[in-house]
């Protein structure tokens, strides 16, 4: 097969932005640590409590744009797309972010293990501290510091063995032209896919809800995925936008392209909306103490504000702002839309995590903020030093062009 012929520089980041990478990294690590110095600042007794919870939802915001990378990879295999082989690239560095949030976990990890007083899980403590009976002492079998780190560590090693074989295989079709190598992906890809939902919910039982560890609910992983899927179409869309403001990638994300996810972030506008209140009338409706607690925290004090306010920000006012065809096709309608998503993602991991420590504070919010922005920044440096030195496009693809001459039918 023949490799499509294109400028070069079209589709490969500068060496200088590998630099700016390292130096947005450091920036980040500075505003965690200016972040915890923030929340011991303010309540001393829980600053502690009040940090590892901010870093859990920041961890989570951050990893959650991987999650949606490594299913829009796979699922665009199982389906064999090709209007999406010219982004696809991007997905897959993207989903590379994983194997170094990995290592951003390790402090949660090391105090599970170490700490049996966690100012995180409430049942890292000895089993001692718990009634004989309760909910929580029934379920220390399962939520102890060896099983639990166990569990992430293994589902954190899946995911990186996944995005690693779909990266390295299509950075060798690169290289070969082989398009074996795209039938192997497309191959693995419907076991990868159903461990891929399996390992998605353990993490959002352990990770989230087992916060709250007499509390569950078994919507919780889809709830974290739909999530995860409408925050990485949100920054799909704005590092698009912003590599074709540097030049990049014009020839290959057409507006047709943008069009289709903008189409993909309103369906899961939708979806997001369908499961957390698929969650909450059941709760609503059964009434039982044990269950409603959870609940109960976040419709009361200050956290009812961004509870109700929710439903605005993540639903009603992007579902009305993205319902439009012209909306989704307009280059400024789209990546405001998309900019809308990234912070309506960041307060809905709020809302998952942060009530869990107490009543809101001046220095809660400004740490956390601080903890998000440093979070974040990292996040990205992560995204540009995986995407320095290699084509941002799959080249010898055999779907791409297909993919570059696709358009969306005329309604």
């Amino acid at each position: 097969m023949t490799t499509h012929k294109v400028d070069s520089d079209s589709i490969k980041l500068p060496e200088s932005w590998q630099g700016k990478a390292v130096m947005l990294a450091l920036v980040g690590l500075g505003l965690i640590c200016i972040s915890g110095l923030v929340f011991f600042m303010g309540d001393r007794p829980i600053a502690l409590r009040t940090l590892m919870h901010s870093y859990l939802t920041n961890f989570m915001y951050c990893i959650s744009f991987g999650i949606g990378a490594m299913f829009f990879v796979l699922i665009s295999f199982l389906t064999r797309a090709s209007w999406n082989a010219s982004m696809r690239r991007w997905a897959e560095i993207i989903s590379m972010t994983i194997p170094w949030m990995a290592l951003m976990f390790a402090p949660i990890l090391l105090m599970v293990l170490l700490d049996h007083g966690s100012p995180l899980y409430e049942w890292n403590r000895p089993k001692s501290d718990f009634e004989t009976g309760s909910i929580i002492a029934q379920k220390l079998v399962y939520l102890n510091g060896y099983f639990f780190t166990t569990r992430a560590v293994l589902c954190l090693l899946l995911w990186t063995a996944i995005v690693s074989y779909y990266f390295k295989m299509s950075r060798k079709e690169d290289e070969t032209g082989n398009t074996d190598l795209t039938l192997a992906r497309q191959k693995w890809s419907g076991p990868f896919v159903m461990l891929f939902a399996l390992s998605v919910s353990m993490a959002a039982f352990d990770w989230i809800m087992s916060i709250d560890a007499d509390w569950f609910s078994t919507i919780f992983g889809v709830y974290l995925f739909s999530a995860s899927m409408f925050g990485f179409f949100g920054f799909m869309i704005v590092s698009f936008m912003m590599l074709q403001r540097h030049g990049k990638l014009k020839e290959y994300v057409s507006i047709e392209h943008f069009h289709d996810l903008g189409k993909f972030q309103f369906g899961f506008t939708m979806f997001w909306s369908y499961i957390a209140f698929s969650q909450l009338i059941l709760y609503w409706y059964g009434n039982i103490p044990e269950e409603t607690n959870w609940f109960r925290d976040r419709l009361n004090g200050d956290w009812k504000y961004l509870t109700y306010g929710s439903i605005l920000l993540h639903f009603a006012i992007p579902f009305l702002g993205m319902m439009s065809r012209h909306v989704r096709r307009h280059r400024f309608g789209i990546t405001f839309w998309a900019c809308w998503a990234l912070v309506a993602h960041w307060l809905d991991m709020t809302f998952l995590v942060m009530p869990n420590v107490g009543p809101v504070t001046i220095s809660m919010i400004f740490g956390h903020v601080l903890c998000g922005l440093g979070m974040f920044s990292i996040f990205v440096s992560m995204v540009l030093m995986r995407a320095s030195g290699v084509p941002l496009v799959a080249l010898r693809d055999p779907r791409l062009p297909e993919g570059m001459s696709y358009a969306n039918p005329l309604l």
